[in-house]
């Protein structure tokens, strides 16, 4: 079996390619992926989504985003928790870029993501969509 860290690194590695498929298949059937933010309307995708049935939404807008860079800068892992720090850019479908640092915080258990807590600039993406 795969480590957590593993895991994660798959993941991330997946969405980097807009690869749903593989995400899908590492995650629970209850997943809870949330996308934290002030303002939830200052962006499509902000906000929580929950079971895995939920997910292709949350890709689908994703998906309307160039991205230019999607990389994993560090993995953090103790026991069932992954701390992921990625660098991320894209241009919004505005035509307005964004470059910034993202924080995931993952919670796995047998093997499987349970929950996904995404921090980012939310002020640097809310203005790409204004």
């Amino acid at each position: 079996m795969p480590s957590n860290a593993d895991i994660v690194k798959t993941i991330t590695e997946a969405l980097g390619r807009g690869d749903l498929l593989a995400v899908m298949g590492l995650v629970a059937k209850d997943v809870r992926w949330a996308v934290n933010a002030a303002d939830r309307d200052a962006a499509p995708w902000f906000g929580v989504y929950q079971g895995k049935r939920s997910l292709p939404d949350f890709f689908a807008e994703l998906a309307k985003l160039t991205f230019t860079d999607f990389t994993l800068k560090a993995l953090v892992t103790d026991g069932d928790l992954v701390i992921s720090w990625l660098h991320v850019a894209f241009t919004s479908p505005k035509g307005r870029s964004v470059d910034m640092e993202e924080v995931q915080i993952w919670q796995l258990a047998d093997g499987k993501v349970r929950s996904v807590d995404t921090l980012l600039d939310t002020a640097a993406v809310g203005a790409a969509f204004a």
